[in-house]
This record gives structure tokens, C-alpha cells and sequence, in this order.
């Protein structure tokens, strides 16, 4: 249900049911507090998953990884200099499949995985600060190995860019501005904004994460290489934005792409000339 939220317009016109959940929401919050958050969490922090079943590549082997948040299901094939890959909300490792076995024809090696609350790996619920703990806990995982950059696509790209420091990054359709983006599509489906606002709270308290620190602009500076993908006609993560930021960058360029849109853009020509560049293919 979230990707529905996360990934619609928010600027269309308020609707019958925008009004509806308007007034419902706003009472329940102030009725059934308990219960309008028991739902609002499972409304927003819960990723749509996947009825689309990928199969492992025969070059491919899985493995768990454990973690406070629970058991993060880790896809790895290959030999040598490591690429790591971390998807989107509502993704899946699956995405990259193509990418992954490109790579590791190449002689590389490749780690993907499905976050907190994706695909196969364990937990109820996801957030960003999920995303950066997912990912740094894979990260640490595989520190003795060389690794030469991370791949990201969406909500991953802002995960990848709070991880690191001095990394290599291909970022795929990155979502900047998403803290306001987030707020204007969410309060566009008339959820009431105290709702919204409480569970920010409880999400940032939880982690010790504030929403607006994690900003992806924030973090571009401290970075190695940027290599950007982005195709120009992308409903959710708006190309404009990614223009802007690379052209504050000198360490950063752009990839433009047209007709991919969000999703089919991380199989892309231009994605994986920059994943070759990346790895120095």
C-alpha cells in the first residue's frame, strides 16, 4: 500500500477521498490514538511486495546475515573487487540481477541484498534509517574485501550516500528533496498531519536519526566519485532536482536517460556503461 502513497502524484486535485480519509483520520487521532497509529505504521512503513518471482542465477548463492533487526537475505556470486548493490523501497535484490551477472563475467564480485521488511529478508516494517543500518551492517559484513563502489537505485541512493564516506557510488534515479517530497505526497491522501508527524517521531527517536539530517544533498559533498543515472521524464524522483545537485558537484556527473522511467532505468544502457566506469571496466 505504501508504494502507492510514496509513488503518486502529489499534486493532484483533493479528491473525494481525500476528504474522507481527511475527516476519519483526523478523528480517529484524537479518539483512538493508539489505534490510528497501529495503523498509520502499517499504512506507511510497510513496502508492497513483489509478486513477480525472479529465479537465483545459477552463478549466484545466498546466504543470512544476522543483525539486530533480523535476518538480512545476502545474494553474492563472483571473485575479486566487490560491487554492492542496494535497491529501493518496494525493490528487491532481483532488480539487479542483470547488472550482477554482467559484473561478474567481468571478474568481479557482487553483493546484493533485500532490506529490513523487502524480499526475503526478515522484519515487519521499513524506513531510511533501516536502509542505512541494512546497509551498513553488510557493508561491515565485507570490509576485508575490496570494494570498489556501491550501486543504488531510489530510496537506496539516500541509504548509500548516509553510509559512507569517501565512497564510489553509481546512484540511479536518486530522490533528493525526499523529505518534502515524502511530506507533500503523503498529506496529499488527507492522512492527518499529526499522525504523520507522531510517527516521524517514533522513527527518529527509535534510531537516533532526524529525517531532515538524512537529506542525500547533505551528504554529497563527503563522497568519492558520483557517477548519476537519471532519465528525465522520472515521475517519482524528479530529474530537475538531480540536475541541480550534480551541477553543485565537481566530483559528480550526470547520465541522462529517456523513456526508463524509475524503474526500468537501473537496467539501462547508460547504468551500466556507469557501473563500467565505476569499476574501471
Amino acid at each position: 500500500m505504501s508504494s502507492k502513497i510514496y509513488f503518486s502524484d502529489s499534486n493532484s486535485k483533493k479528491s473525494m477521498s481525500y476528504l474522507v480519509t481527511r475527516g476519519v483520520s483526523s478523528l480517529m487521532a484524537k479518539v483512538a490514538p493508539n489505534t490510528s497509529m497501529k495503523a498509520t505504521r502499517k499504512l506507511l512503513l510497510t513496502p508492497s511486495a513483489s509478486r513477480k518471482q525472479v529465479p537465483l542465477p545459477e552463478s549466484m548463492r545466498t546466504r543470512k546475515l544476522d543483525s539486530q533487526y533480523g535476518a538480512i537475505n545476502v545474494v553474492e556470486a563472483g571473485k575479486g573487487p566487490t560491487v554492492i548493490f542496494t535497491h529501493g523501497w518496494s525493490g528487491s535484490v532481483t532488480q539487479f540481477y542483470p547488472l550482477m551477472q554482467k559484473l561478474v563475467e567481468k571478474g568481479h564480485k557482487v553483493v546484493g541484498f533485500d532490506h529490513y521488511g523487502h524480499g526475503k529478508s526478515e522484519g515487519r516494517f521499513a524506513n531510511l534509517p533501516l536502509f542505512i543500518k541494512g546497509l551498513k551492517t553488510v557493508m561491515s559484513a565485507y570490509d576485508d574485501h575490496n570494494v570498489k563502489g556501491i550501486v543504488s537505485h531510489s530510496m537506496g541512493t539516500i541509504g548509500a550516500l548516509n553510509a559512507t564516506h569517501d565512497a564510489r557510488h553509481v546512484l540511479i534515479a536518486p530522490t533528493f528533496d525526499f523529505y518534502n517530497s515524502f511530506q507533500q505526497r503523503i498529506l496529499s491522501t488527507g492522512l492527518a498531519n499529526q499522525l504523520f508527524e507522531k510517527l516521524l517521531n517514533e522513527v527518529e527517536t527509535e534510531h537516533g536519526m532526524a529525517f531532515k539530517e538524512l537529506q542525500p544533498e547533505l551528504h554529497m559533498e563527503k563522497q568519492g566519485q558520483l557517477l548519476v543515472v537519471h532519465d528525465k521524464d522520472d515521475k517519482y524522483a524528479p530529474y530537475g532536482h538531480t540536475q541541480e545537485q550534480v551541477g553543485l558537484h565537481e566530483h559528480a556527473s550526470l547520465s541522462t536517460t529517456s523513456g526508463h522511467g524509475h524503474g526500468r532505468i537501473i537496467n539501462s544502457a547508460q547504468t551500466w556503461q556507469a557501473v563500467e566506469q565505476l569499476v574501471g571496466i
